[in-house]
């Protein structure tokens, strides 16, 4: 099923959360019109929406495993299950030694990062944790493979940076950020943390920010070219195609000639 034309622009004027918006962005504009207009005809068969909530639910109020792992076989579309489950499973696993804090949660409100006037990208953490005096944003995705290169990942960091972290009550406050990618063990793939702290990654600089950010815009306006392009060019084939042409009908053969008579 393709979406209409005015659905996918649209898509355009919503970027998606900064992991994902940060995906899209690469070292050119013409990869990043691609990675643009993929994502704005795409229609995923699932997201991570149920196994966050679960592991969310785990830091609010203490669910256990089985509870958060019923979650994700129940909700959501059929086609991610095993996959939120799958991530689900792996945090409880890696909590199991890093034992965050339950029911200190705080309140917060969303952030955007600002590409231009209209158009932001969503910023939050999943959860704030108070874990020994201190405010903790804890950040999570759920790609089962992080394919992030250097450049997308310092972007993400500066992004999360500018948007939230900045904010007063976080300038000081450690931070992480939660992956689990499914890599080789002897079992075959399964999802193993990778953990990225505040200091991991250098941040980009005001004016590499700004060239990103740059890029991204120029690729959008190309997109949107693109798309609006392909549009008429297929609303085109579709009127000269040529109508089916209707059979000859084909006498009867048991009518009786008149003339047999």
């Amino acid at each position: 099923m393709k979406l209409p034309l005015n659905k996918v622009l649209a898509k355009l004027d919503r970027p998606p959360a900064g992991h994902n918006w940060a995906r899209l962005v690469d070292d050119s504009v013409a990869a990043t019109t691609k990675s643009i207009v993929a994502f704005a005809k795409g229609m995923p068969k699932f997201n991570y929406q149920t196994g966050t909530s679960a592991v969310r639910d785990r830091l609010l109020f203490g669910i256990g495993e089985d509870s958060a792992v019923s979650v994700t076989r129940r909700s959501g579309a059929p086609a991610g299950r095993s996959q939120n489950e799958e991530l689900v499973r792996a945090f409880f696993e890696y909590d199991a030694t890093r034992r965050y804090p339950i029911g200190t949660c705080i309140e917060f409100e969303r952030q955007w990062f600002r590409i231009s006037r209209e158009i932001l990208v969503p910023v939050s953490p999943l959860v704030i944790v108070r874990e020994k005096g201190r405010f903790v944003p804890i950040f999570l995705c759920g790609w089962s493979e992080l394919a992030l290169n250097e450049a997308q990942r310092r972007l993400l960091m500066t992004i999360y940076d500018d948007a939230f972290l900045s904010l007063t009550d976080f300038q000081d406050s450690p931070a992480e950020f939660l992956f689990f990618p499914k890599t080789k063990d002897r079992d075959g793939k399964k999802r193993q943390p990778e953990v990225w702290g505040r200091s991991d990654y250098r941040l980009l600089t005001p004016r590499e920010l700004q060239e990103q950010v740059e890029i991204y815009l120029e690729a959008r306006s190309q997109a949107q070219l693109f798309l609006i392009a392909e549009d008429k060019r297929e609303r085109e084939v579709d009127v000269a195609a040529p109508e089916p042409t209707q059979a000859p009908i084909q006498p009867d053969l048991f009518l009786h000639n008149p003339e047999d008579k």
